[in-house]
């Protein structure tokens, strides 16, 4: 499990999915949702637990230890999560892949033992936009099915050769992605957010490639190379 995503001591039985409604960037921001949330709907906080941005970031909103208010009549045991966006041609993969991630996380903490929701199913809403069901591989009754099976452990994927390692990219999470920080020498957290598109950039610009925040095998090569891990692709 991601170090994002901590069991609530609270009972929980179902995860609802949202979006934002709004393309407009400046809202999209947990601080400027919670702003709307409790000045004009006068609620105590944010009624979501976790914003998930173009980029692929995964934010805090609520405490999860506290009941949501994102579903009238369907908060408790529950935990919410919103997209940023309106137009579904707009979300990114990045997004879908954050969602797919601390999905599995959810679902791998409670041992399968919870289900995966649209607000659309408990309101009159077309909330969330995007095709929730097939991302996440739902079945009728909510229940995921996504491929929760444990990544190699960091130790396992230190071992691997270059052309065994994942091609990596905003958005991806997991063991693989800790490795590649130790390689940047940036903080070592697992998930493949800003900091990390940012040294991966800077990386590839320093050695005139194209900088985009895409890890290929040549980049891990080079990685690598530059920090004398030689037994990893010999």
């Amino acid at each position: 499990m991601s170090t994002l995503f901590i069991k609530p001591n609270r009972e929980v039985d179902r995860i609802f999915i949202h979006c934002t409604a709004t393309e407009n960037a400046s809202y999209n921001t947990v601080d400027r949702i919670r702003e709307d949330h409790v000045n004009n709907r006068g609620w105590s906080d944010i009624g979501y637990h976790f914003l998930i941005t173009k980029d692929g970031e995964i934010h805090e909103g609520r405490s999860i230890e506290k009941t949501p208010a994102a579903q009238r009549g369907h908060n408790r045991r529950s935990i919410a999560i919103v997209l940023a966006g309106l137009r579904k041609e707009k979300f990114t993969l990045a997004q879908h892949d954050a969602l797919k991630a601390i999905s599995i996380d959810i679902n791998n903490s409670y041992e399968g033992q919870v289900s995966f929701h649209g607000h659309c199913e408990v309101a009159a809403k077309a909330c969330p936009v995007i095709d929730y069901k097939t991302i996440l591989k739902l079945d009728e009754f909510g229940s995921l099915g996504l491929d929760s099976s444990a990544e190699p452990v960091l130790d396992n994927i230190r071992s691997l050769n270059v052309h065994e390692l994942p091609e990596l990219k905003t958005g991806s999470r997991g063991e693989s992605v800790k490795f590649l920080q130790e390689l940047l020498l940036i903080k070592v957290d697992g998930i493949f957010g800003s900091v990390t598109a940012r040294a991966v950039r800077s990386f590839k610009k320093l050695h005139n490639l194209y900088a985009s925040d895409i890890v290929q095998s040549h980049v891990w090569k080079l990685l690598i190379d530059e920090n004398h891990y030689v037994e990893h692709y010999d």
